[in-house]
């Protein structure tokens, strides 16, 4: 692949001697802005299948694809479903409190996890049916998570502030990797290699670590980035197929941050902005996001192997 690099380099010298501007990168995406309690869904090349509509519930913090022509959002109470093609709400589960992430799986039921969930003290996953009944429990030793995301072995990958840990579904810890720097994680994916990428909350910076939880690349780093951008809290990510890192730069609680810094941007291998969205008028601050670009929305998606992808079902 090293050939590969220069080649892309000189074939964008010469279109630009040429006076040929590249195609801009444009983007259809779904994204939840916290600070307004709404949900938005942006396509870039066709403006008028935009909407933006209310999550209902504070907090919302999770995207996934559930198929259908649906995204589900988790929610403090637990998870809603919409319509991608009009933003209508579907399906609205609220019977708990403190939610973090909520995840659709296969057999169609899904995770919830949360700190003190379901009466506990600690960080609780449950797994519930389509009637809303629990059906499994798992606990673990910490005190705060935010994102899960499962692996393509069947575990999971949790933030739990400081520290990404990797668990079970009997509760075992299998993995605990402090990472220097991390405040609020957001989210883990674990990638083809077998490294793990992650977003470092209000340490604003990447990650990726080997499977010593050694860190073998930072970047993306608050000091590093246009002033512009105002680096504040790296939330979710996405990671698209060509490398490209998609990411929601949260910026503040409430009302009033829609003019702070790019909420949205694109970073290419070598950690350079490529894209970028912001848009003062319409938002507060975004602090998730979903890009649906190639994506089949009728089919459940995951990304328990980096890259958002179908996933199958019975």
């Amino acid at each position: 692949m090293s050939h590969f690099i220069p080649y892309r380099i000189l074939l964008f010298t010469l279109a630009t001697e040429l006076g040929l501007a590249a195609a801009p990168i444009q983007h259809e995406f779904l994204a939840i802005d916290e600070g307004l309690a709404q949900l938005l869904h942006i396509d870039e090349r066709n403006p008028a299948k935009n909407w933006i509509v209310p999550t209902g519930h504070p907090q919302a913090r999770d995207l996934q694809l559930v198929g259908g022509g649906r995204v589900l959002v988790g929610h403090d109470a637990g998870y809603a479903e919409f319509e991608i093609a009009t933003g209508k709400i579907v399906k609205d589960v609220a019977s708990y409190k403190g939610v973090t992430s909520a995840r659709r799986l296969a057999n169609g039921h899904t995770l919830l996890a949360g700190a003190k969930l379901d009466g506990e003290k600690t960080v609780v996953v449950l797994e519930i049916d389509a009637a809303d009944v629990v059906k499994t429990k798992t606990v673990f030793p910490a005190i705060y998570v935010r994102l899960i995301r499962e692996t393509a072995q069947g575990t999971w990958l949790m933030a739990n502030d400081a520290t990404i840990r990797e668990g079970d579904r009997t509760g075992k810890i299998l993995h605990e990797w402090p990472v220097p720097g991390f405040k609020n994680s957001w989210k883990a994916v674990r990638l083809p290699d077998g490294r793990t990428l992650a977003s470092a909350g209000y340490g604003a910076f990447l990650v990726e670590l080997d499977a010593d939880g050694v860190v073998t690349r930072k970047f993306a780093e608050k000091e590093k980035m246009p002033a512009a951008v105002n680096a504040n809290f790296y939330a979710t990510f996405q990671l698209l197929p060509n490398g490209h890192i998609v990411l929601a730069n949260w910026q503040g609680h409430g009302p009033g941050h829609g003019a702070s810094g790019v909420q949205l941007f694109e970073l290419d291998a070598r950690a350079q902005i490529v894209w970028q969205w912001s848009e003062a008028k319409l938002i507060s601050s975004l602090q998730g996001v979903l890009v649906l670009d190639g994506l089949d929305i009728s089919k459940l998606h995951d990304e328990r192997r980096g890259v958002m992808a179908p996933v199958a079902t019975p």
